[in-house]
């Protein structure tokens, strides 16, 4: 195959030969591939003059045929074999020289270590992170659920990048030493009933002497992981059922053998035959939520962080009475 490029010529000017376009090597390597004028055309959407004109180009470029026409179509001559490989190769680099300045313009994948307590994976996290990729398509999420201990454990060691972590009264206390703390909001704890439960009917909230004669179901693991159990100010509440996970636990409630403490963060995935009330218990001091991350001012976990802080920013009542 001759040069594509002409040299000098005697008389002192560059004498330029044809040059290989890019639409000539993709005609070219859909005549190799059909065999066919016709279906090239059809493969590209060119008319068939259109690609016969390529063709023309293309060999007016090489020097020399590319293609043989005969009776059922064309067969590739040595010189269009090497220029068909050679389009499929150029053209592959093309692409993914697209690629990579697509990739440039918008940044590549970005991957965020995320991790929570159960309840908090259970609706907050997931809400947030939805949020987060909506507005920066290009993160990506690796989500870690564990005891909050455990998590500030793993932020601490580089193993997580952001920890939602719940502390205060019940709770074992996570060594916070040395990392950003960020206040969620979403603490409040509610209490969920059967629909047409008496409970329902207060005007208000519930004065937490009601409680006191309640059967409860409450959370069961293993004997380091804290749970949700009944009312934590209630001396000596009756427990009807121990259960490990939340849907159990919220199918007994709807069947009205019990009710259960809901930490608000959950209230947007509380089902609607359950209803969610408040309690007025002054002796209960609450419980608090956190955003946990090292104080490396990394721009992707403080846009993890942020949406974590607006994500509870919607009625967490998700149109269930709570009076």
């Amino acid at each position: 195959m001759t040069s594509l490029h002409g040299s000098g010529g005697s008389d002192g000017y560059d004498a330029v030969m044809p040059e290989l376009s890019i639409t000539a090597l993709r005609v070219v390597r859909a005549v190799a591939a059909h065999g066919s004028l016709s279906g090239a055309a059809r493969t590209l959407g060119y008319s068939q003059p259109a690609v016969s004109r390529q063709v023309s180009a293309a060999e007016k470029a090489a020097g020399q045929p590319l293609f043989v026409r005969g009776a059922r179509g064309v067969r590739t001559t040595r010189a269009g074999e090497i220029v068909a490989r050679f389009a499929t190769e150029t053209l592959a680099g093309l692409d993914r020289l697209d690629e990579r300045l697509d990739e440039l313009a918008s940044g590549p994948q970005v991957l965020v270590r995320v991790g929570g307590f159960p309840a908090a994976n259970g609706a907050l996290l997931p809400f947030a992170l939805a949020r987060a990729l909506e507005e920066h398509p290009r993160l990506t999420f690796a989500l870690t659920e564990a005891s909050s201990p455990q998590l500030v454990h793993q932020v601490l060691s580089k193993r997580l990048d952001v920890a939602v972590v719940a502390s205060g009264p019940g709770l074992p206390q996570p060594a916070l030493e040395g990392l950003r703390i960020t206040p969620l909001p979403g603490s409040e704890m509610l209490v969920g009933v059967a629909r047409g439960h008496s409970l329902t009917a207060v005007e208000g909230p519930v004065p937490v002497r009601e409680l006191a004669h309640e059967s409860w179901i409450v959370g069961k693991g293993a004997g380091d992981e804290p749970q949700f159990g009944a009312w934590p100010t209630l001396a000596d509440p009756l427990v009807a059922f121990r259960t490990r996970t939340w849907h159990s636990r919220f199918g007994l409630v709807a069947a009205g053998l019990g009710i259960c403490v809901v930490p608000g963060i959950l209230a947007p995935v509380v089902p609607q035959n359950i209803a969610l009330v408040r309690v007025d218990d002054p002796n209960w001091l609450g419980r608090r939520i956190s955003a946990v991350t090292r104080n490396d001012g990394v721009e992707t976990h403080e846009i993890i962080v942020r949406v974590l802080r607006e994500s509870h920013g919607e009625d967490i009542s998700h149109g269930r009475s709570m009076p």
